[in-house]
């Protein structure tokens, strides 16, 4: 329900005051397909974009602008073959006179070398220029509810491109802009479906019982998987209820007790399951200046956002209880990026889960892929018991003017979870709208 104070700042004298105003953002409503409409491909063609062309130009309302005159849905440019910083004028040159004529909710997409591939200092120089440059024009398009992400692309890739890029110009990325996201070249055997690309595949969700866990749920239903929700007795009827509605399983388990992994171990081995994607959404503040808090909160914090979530996996992993190309996904949070006042506890252990995550990604799990999630300010009930001015604030504080929703961060974890998502692993990917604060 709109507060006054949200009626009073979207209104003619909030936007006489300076307050900005948020363009509706547009969401995923069962479309067939990732994308429809124009499509405006420039920069220095190279074959990561005749590849996407042709991968796009197979969809049935996707069409390729050869006049340049507009409106695009979307823009691609392509700076993957950027000798040196000379070079960079060709952004201005081709993005300069098209920009103005992207349609709102529009996506800008830029596909850069990573700077580990450059052959030289300029070409890395360059590479690295066009993620400021994403940065920056994200910024810029926000108000328009347009984003604009940059795809930082290892050497050798091809196959693993086309999902990512799938993601990022649909209407599932409406609440992601500014992000640079790594893309690693492996091998794919085919495509998923962008309808029900986890069918058949087996999920489990801890906190699953309310706000973004349920989302989670719902939507990793909805593409597909069966899914089994995990939550702490006190919320066993509204658990019960959702994996009902879900026709999933509910699993009672309070994941901060010291045998909580074996417990899990037990109830799979038991149920006869294995599970394709495990994804950690479980997790307590107890939030208190620092010289104030008591090694309980502290502890108790970090036993459930983090060392539950090493436990849980360590076990599994021995176990062979997540099947080889499973998908690991884990929610951190811009807090654990950028700090927060009071929040000591909490960042350290969210800022753990992202170099537990990297680290992981890094180690040799039978192509089992760790990546992870940090939301920014999401609508849940615990934002809205925040006091109104603070709540304001927060939802305003980001490119897009507006708080997402817990289906944006669903979406984001539907998307590592996804088959065909092989090439990102060890990923940090901020669900935000591009917060001013942080990293």
């Amino acid at each position: 329900m709109t507060s006054w104070v949200s009626a009073l700042l979207d209104s003619a004298a909030g936007r006489w005051c300076g307050v900005p105003q948020a363009t509706p953002l547009q969401r995923p409503q069962g479309e067939a397909a990732c994308f429809s409409g124009s499509v405006l491909l420039c920069g220095k063609i190279s074959p990561h974009s005749v590849l996407l062309r042709q991968h796009l130009s197979l969809l049935p309302d996707s069409r390729f602008d050869e006049a340049s005159v507009g409106p695009f849905q979307a823009i691609i440019f392509d700076g993957t073959e950027l000798q040196n910083t000379k070079e960079l004028d060709l952004v201005w040159q081709h993005l300069h006179s098209v920009l103005p004529v992207l349609a709102k909710n529009g996506r800008v997409l830029i596909l850069a070398r990573a700077v580990a591939d450059a052959s030289n200092a300029d070409a890395a120089a360059a590479a690295a220029a066009l993620s400021g440059f994403t940065r920056s024009i994200a910024k810029e398009l926000g108000r328009f509810g347009s984003t604009a992400n940059l795809l930082s692309l290892r050497q050798g890739v091809q196959q693993s491109l086309l999902p990512v890029a799938e993601f990022f110009l649909s209407k599932a990325s409406a609440y992601i802009t500014g992000q640079v996201l790594p893309v690693g070249a492996v091998t794919i055997a085919e495509l998923s479906p962008w309808q029900k690309p986890l069918q058949g595949k087996v999920a489990l969700v801890t906190g699953a019982a309310r706000g973004i866990g349920a989302a989670i749920a719902t939507t990793l239903t909805e593409q597909g998987a069966s899914v089994i929700g995990l939550d702490i007795p006190q919320a066993e009827e509204a658990l019960n209820a959702l994996m009902q509605q879900l026709q999933g399983k509910s699993l009672v388990l309070d994941i901060s007790q010291s045998n909580s992994a074996q417990q899990l171990q037990h109830w799979l081995t038991e149920q006869g399951l294995t599970l394709d994607i495990l994804v950690h959404n479980a997790g307590i503040t107890r939030d208190k200046l620092f010289h104030r808090m008591t090694e309980a909160q502290w502890t108790q914090t970090l036993d459930v956002n983090l060392r539950a979530v090493q436990a849980i996996n360590s076990l599994l992993l021995e176990q062979q209880l997540i099947q080889s190309g499973g998908r690991v996904v884990l929610l951190s949070s811009m807090n654990g990026l950028a700090g927060q006042k009071g929040q000591t506890n909490y960042a350290s252990s969210k800022a753990a889960l992202v170099g537990y995550c990297q680290y992981m990604a890094m180690q040799d799990h039978r192509g089992i892929t760790f990546n992870a999630i940090a939301p920014g300010f999401i609508e849940t009930q615990m934002t809205a018991a925040m006091p109104a001015i603070p709540r304001e604030v927060g939802r305003r504080l980001n490119s897009l003017s507006q708080a997402g929703l817990p289906q944006d961060v669903a979406l984001a974890v539907a998307f590592f979870a996804r088959p065909d998502a092989a090439g990102l692993n060890g990923s940090v990917l901020r669900v935000c709208g591009q917060c001013f604060i942080g990293a």
